[in-house]
């Protein structure tokens, strides 16, 4: 009895309001490991999510590790089918009416693992444009593929400066990124420096000639930073911790 009303009530807190809020320029970077993947992210005014996925067997589940792998945590329970019921419920997915990024990580590379991906999401075409899957991991590159489908798009990665020219497979590409622990050295003090300042006006010069969104994932949650990198043209910060990344957003004193 005990274990039938605790199943009850969690699946009670996962009704969604369909309140519409402020969105945030940011997405929800390892989602998954909310309290209430997806929902916190839709309540706080998300502009996507990220998902990281494992191959087992002929089912993709979400997790960061294959240790931490937990039976049911299929990419569709998790996130396309509330995502299918939300759009169906409310009529939109975001308040704004923009599309909502979702992310996917592929966390080893497995051809199969792509193949399951494209046949799940072929089941909730429904959910396109509206919601755009950008392969933010491995992705099986561009050598005799089959075409994709137009809302499957992979990332380009930008980690050097210099002039930005445009990628051969720029057609497919969903989205600039940064990785900002790996190329960006300002934590929000002092000067910033100018080879951060090159490198990200780069990328932003990159995403505005391919007109996609140019996400950071990684900054420190200070901001001053946020402050910077949407001055500078980010479209997308990468929130792990999502209060935190919501209050340094919307309180916009210096």
């Amino acid at each position: 009895m005990l274990v039938v009303l605790s199943l009850l009530l969690h699946a009670a807190t996962l009704v969604d309001s369909c309140a519409a809020v402020a969105q945030l320029p940011a997405y929800a970077h390892n989602d998954y490991r909310n309290r209430r993947p997806l929902f916190d992210a839709l309540e706080l005014g998300y502009r996507g999510v990220e998902a990281d996925v494992f191959r087992v067997g002929k089912e993709l589940l979400v997790a960061h590790k294959r240790s931490e792998i937990r039976a049911g945590n299929t990419l569709s329970r998790l996130y396309l089918e509330p995502l299918r019921e939300r759009q169906r419920a409310c009529g939109y997915l975001l308040a704004s009416h923009t599309p909502f990024f979702l992310n996917v990580e592929i966390k080893e590379p497995d051809s199969t693992a792509f193949s399951l991906l494209l046949t799940e999401l072929s089941r909730y075409e429904e959910l396109f444009p509206t919601v755009q899957v950008t392969l933010v991991g491995w992705w099986p590159g561009l050598a005799g593929r089959k075409p994709w489908p137009e809302y499957v798009r992979h990332q380009f990665v930008v980690q050097t400066a210099g002039a930005p020219v445009l990628p051969p497979d720029s057609a497919s590409i969903g989205l600039v990124s940064i990785d900002y622990s790996r190329v960006l050295r300002w934590r929000g003090s002092g000067a910033i420096p100018a080879a951060d300042s090159a490198l990200l006006w780069r990328a932003a010069e990159l995403s505005a000639m391919m007109g996609v969104p140019l996400r950071v994932h990684h900054a420190p949650e200070d901001r001053r930073v946020y402050q910077w990198l949407l001055k500078e043209g980010v479209s997308l910060l990468g929130a792990s911790d999502l209060e935190r990344t919501h209050s340094l957003l919307a309180d916009p004193r210096d």
